[in-house]
């Protein structure tokens, strides 16, 4: 990696990072436009190649900070090098704007994020389009619904725009955001995914939507993209399926063994009895996979305490529901659990994911609104 233009004299608030893989002539246009506002911009050519260097040359000598991958990382690297770049030679910088290279975001809107940023410098700003209209292609208008309600339901964090690349990054974050996983454009997913765990609150704000060529350079797949977002959903609901099948086979064995074994009088407990007895065993199962498989590992020691008084509740929710339902609807208790434990099971996702697994991952000089 290499650097070009004029040396850094003093830090920048904020930073226009253009991560960059073989541009044409609006990369330079947008650096100029960028200028004329007052922004100062760090653009990394990611690999582009000898044929390409006119326009990065074009841009150092509007005044941009030009870095070069030697060969073709990706996008999330060409960002990370960027932000890397920015706290070593400015380390006193406040902010980041983040911008593609495409002409996709215009130099109004990047300066309307610039200065939400400085408005509120210890949050993420979204640039979020509106996606309607009739030149918003259909896989953009689709695949931004679908992970945008995945990612509400995942994260409890609400995004009109789950995949715009101008944003504004404060300062504060700079670090994690740097170490984040993610090369290529998960990279940008990733990040989102992250703002729960280190609580970093989000301002959106309207931009325009633009759409080249029906956004045929798009490197957006809904479903291989949506997948990154729909990730914890899936573990979930895979974790809850096996604790389900343990907790379930228990349920039934417990119906037997207890029934048989029980005196006469003892005999309308033994539902509740066997319930008990399965839903304490399989939580076990439970707790371990979502704690770490689902959650990553936040909630530190004592969400096991947490964890455990959600499922005394749920386990006293059950036992009374399902024995409610099965009187009412005159079919056995075995078969009454199932609609119970499904309503319980998709309310404690929730539960689970604010209360149990809060994050504990805060850098105390965050403001969080």
């Amino acid at each position: 990696m290499s650097a070009s233009s004029r040396s850094p004299e003093k830090p920048f608030q904020p930073i226009v990072l253009i991560p960059a893989y073989k541009p044409d002539v609006r990369l330079p246009q947008l650096v100029e436009l960028l200028r004329t506002r007052g922004l100062s911009t760090l653009v990394v050519d990611d690999g582009s190649g000898e044929a390409y260097q006119p326009h990065f040359e074009r841009c150092a000598a509007l005044g941009a900070r030009v870095i070069h991958h030697a060969v073709n990382l990706g996008k999330g690297r060409a960002l990370k090098t960027g932000l890397n770049d920015i706290q070593v030679t400015y380390p006193n910088v406040t902010g980041v704007i983040t911008a593609d290279a495409d002409g996709q975001h215009t130099p109004e809107d990047i300066h309307k994020v610039a200065l939400a940023l400085q408005q509120h410098p210890d949050m993420l700003i979204v640039g979020g389009r509106s996606f309607a209209g009739k030149q918003v292609p259909w896989k953009s208008r689709v695949g931004n619904a679908l992970t945008r309600l995945a990612y509400h339901i995942a994260t409890g964090v609400r995004i009109h725009d789950t995949q715009t690349g101008l944003r504004g990054l404060p300062g504060k974050a700079f670090p994690w955001m740097t170490a984040l996983q993610g090369e290529r454009y998960e990279y940008e997913m990733n990040m989102l995914l992250k703002l729960r765990e280190y609580m970093l609150p989000v301002l959106e704000i309207p931009v325009e939507t633009v759409y080249i060529d029906q956004n045929a350079a798009s490197h957006f797949h809904p479903l291989r993209d949506g997948l990154r977002v729909y990730g914890m959903v899936l573990r979930y609901m895979f974790s809850g399926l096996l604790s389900f099948g343990a907790d379930y086979a228990l349920y039934l064995l417990g119906l037997q063994v207890i029934g048989r074994l029980a005196a006469p009088g003892f005999a309308p407990l033994v539902p509740a009895v066997s319930y008990a007895v399965a839903r304490v065993c399989s939580s076990l199962l439970n707790y371990k996979l979502n704690k770490h498989a689902v959650f990553g590992g936040l909630g530190g020691r004592s969400a096991v305490w947490r964890y455990y008084l959600l499922a005394a509740v749920q386990m006293l929710l059950g036992a009374g529901l399902t024995s409610l339902l099965a009187d009412l609807t005159r079919v056995p208790e075995s078969i009454a659990k199932l609609p119970v434990d499904m309503l319980l099971f998709c309310a404690s996702f929730f539960v689970q994911r604010d209360f149990v697994f809060r994050s504990k991952r805060i850098d105390p000089s965050l403001h969080i609104e």
